[in-house]
């Protein structure tokens, strides 16, 4: 056999092997149809209770949606109400107790009947299942050999994990409209498939005469019972009015009998308590505070902020007229005295010295006037002279000693001040 014969054979060889693997997964593999939900969307997907609002207005009724129970709705309008937060007011209560007494329809699904709030005053109670007794040997064991057990021994006897799958799939219950009170729809009394979860074993109970219900195997499973001139209405299944159940079976024809909606009527749905944040509620009650204090706070913050410059510009230097020199000396001449002005220049003069030699206050006259000559080039003999503040003066020698206190003066303040490392010179 050549070398090509054997690379066709290894290559059908393999062909066949993929084949016969494909017909295996095929013989093994079932396709089957499965209907996945689209997601919802839109108002859909925030609001639960969408497909409820447009069935309603569809039939040609009011539907509005306020974001909280500030305000009741008018007298004979529906109200349902599932926010968990609309008590956060206690006032609110007894507004929401004299609306429905004066002719307001209220609609309430059973987990509300132990709010705080409205377990005082409503006309329907949540009663408990009572609860069971564990079973002894002998009565478990002929438990279960019988066969015609209830749906809650079966829900009893099941693991967890299948109790929940079960709740999840929402199985439908067959009620009815019973015999003791008037069909909400016109003509019989009418049958209703319910789709839903049910607490099992819970019961509503009246406290009066009912209107309206809808009886399931417990109970009423939509019960409906005056309150004065209103009513009020309580909704057992869970979720009966949610977007993925409402349209389901019977659903529907029970949402609208209990919600009591027509052409022409009104029906609020309060789901939520939302307020607007606090910021936006200060900018709303007092907008013109909120600018006055961000005016005033960024003033403050530019007035302490660090700046650029001087606060304010500097005055341009200058030197001043001789009329002005000689006018000043004369008004300080009249006022203080001729020493007062000679004590004037000395002190001048000794302070531009302090920064050219060193350790000058330690020095007596005689040296002080040596080491200003020094610097200045002056008489040495004649600055101690004019720096003796006890020498007795003439007016006439006053001019001449003044003017060689203030030469010395500039020509020590034209000089640059020595460094401290060369000042040992003087």
């Amino acid at each position: 056999m050549t070398e090509t014969q054997r690379t066709w054979g290894l290559r059908a060889l393999i062909a066949a092997m993929l084949l016969g693997l494909v017909a295996w997964l095929a013989s093994c593999t079932e396709w089957a149809e499965v209907e996945v939900p689209t997601p919802a969307r839109g108002e859909a997907a925030r609001n639960r209770h969408y497909a409820a609002q447009a069935l309603l207005r569809r039939l040609g009724t009011t539907v509005a949606t306020p974001e909280n129970l500030a305000q009741l709705p008018p007298a004979g309008a529906t109200l349902l109400l599932t926010s968990w937060h609309w008590d956060i007011f206690p006032e609110r209560a007894q507004r929401l107790r004299q609306w429905v007494e004066d002719g307001g329809q209220l609609v309430i699904f059973s987990d509300n009947l132990n709010q705080k709030q409205l377990k005082g005053w409503l006309p329907v109670r949540w009663l408990e299942p009572p609860r069971r007794q564990k079973p002894r040997d002998d009565e478990a064991a002929d438990a279960e050999e019988n066969e015609d057990s209830d749906e809650d021994d079966i829900e009893a006897a099941e693991p967890r994990q299948m109790a929940v799958l079960r709740r999840l799939k929402m199985p439908c219950h067959d009620t009815a409209e019973p015999d003791s009170v008037a069909p909400h729809y016109a003509g019989t009394a009418r049958h209703y498939k319910l789709c839903g979860f049910i607490y099992s074993g819970w019961k509503l109970q009246p406290n009066g005469p009912a209107l309206w219900s809808i009886d399931g195997r417990d109970g009423p499973l939509l019960l409906r019972v005056a309150k004065g001139r209103g009513t009020v209405t309580v909704i057992q299944p869970v979720g009966l009015l949610d977007n993925d159940r409402v349209l389901q079976s019977d659903n529907g024809l029970a949402a609208v009998a209990a919600l009591q909606a027509r052409r022409g009527s009104t029906v609020w749905f309060v789901t939520e308590e939302a307020r607007p944040s606090l910021l936006a509620w200060l900018w709303q009650e007092a907008a013109a505070v909120v600018l006055l204090a961000a005016a005033a706070l960024v003033l403050a913050l530019w007035r302490g902020a660090r700046r650029f410059g001087p606060l304010a510009a500097l005055a341009a230097t200058g030197r001043r007229s001789m009329a002005e020199q000689i006018a000043g000396t004369a008004q300080f001449l009249r006022k203080q005295g001729p020493e007062a002005l000679l004590a004037a220049q000395i002190r001048a003069l000794e302070a531009a010295a302090r920064s050219h030699i060193r350790l000058y206050d330690t020095l007596d006259r005689g040296q002080r006037a040596a080491a200003i000559a020094k610097h200045t080039g002056q008489d040495a003999a004649a600055l101690s002279s004019a720096l003796d503040k006890s020498l007795a003066r003439k007016r006439h020698d006053l001019p001449a000693t003044l003017e060689l206190l203030e030469t010395a003066r500039r020509l020590l303040v034209q000089k640059k001040a020595p460094h401290s490392s060369s000042s040992k010179k003087d």
